[in-house]
């Protein structure tokens, strides 16, 4: 007599290998978009902070400008303020280029913040009375 069992073409140890590669496979994946999610995150902030210290860096220098102004109504310059110990050398960890415009009322501050590759701009415009007093002055960044 005959054993009359039909033949198995997939072992019982096969499938569950295959399962097991499938869920590596997937577990991979996932940990591969958190890690990159991560890093992207990771970078937005990291820009956004040197973003905001090249802000930071001009509103130095507007204020600096401001000082100079209230010492001598009729300042005028182009100059670079550090706002970190050597700031102003490359790369830019802190510096502020301003530029002094001439005339009494309005006067006009420009001033660039550079942070690395990353620069904001503010521009003052100074209110000055007949005696040279500062009565008001806007910012505006551009």
């Amino acid at each position: 007599m005959k054993n009359s069992q039909p033949s198995k073409l997939v072992k019982p140890g096969i499938a569950s290998v295959a399962t097991v590669v499938v869920l590596m496979v997937l577990i991979i994946s996932a940990g591969a978009l958190i890690a990159s999610l991560s890093l992207a995150d990771n970078l937005s902030v990291s820009g956004r902070n040197t973003s905001n210290r090249a802000l930071d860096s001009a509103r130095s220098g507007a204020k600096d400008a401001l000082e100079r102004i209230a010492r001598q109504r009729d300042y005028t310059a182009t100059y670079e303020l550090e706002t970190i110990p050597s700031g102003c050398a490359v790369p830019y960890n802190g510096c502020a280029n301003i530029i002094v415009s001439p005339g009494l009322s309005p006067k006009t501050i420009n001033v660039e913040g550079r942070v690395g590759d990353l620069k904001r701009k503010i521009q003052v415009d100074v209110n000055l009375d007949v005696d040279g007093l500062i009565t008001g002055y806007s910012w505006q960044e551009k």
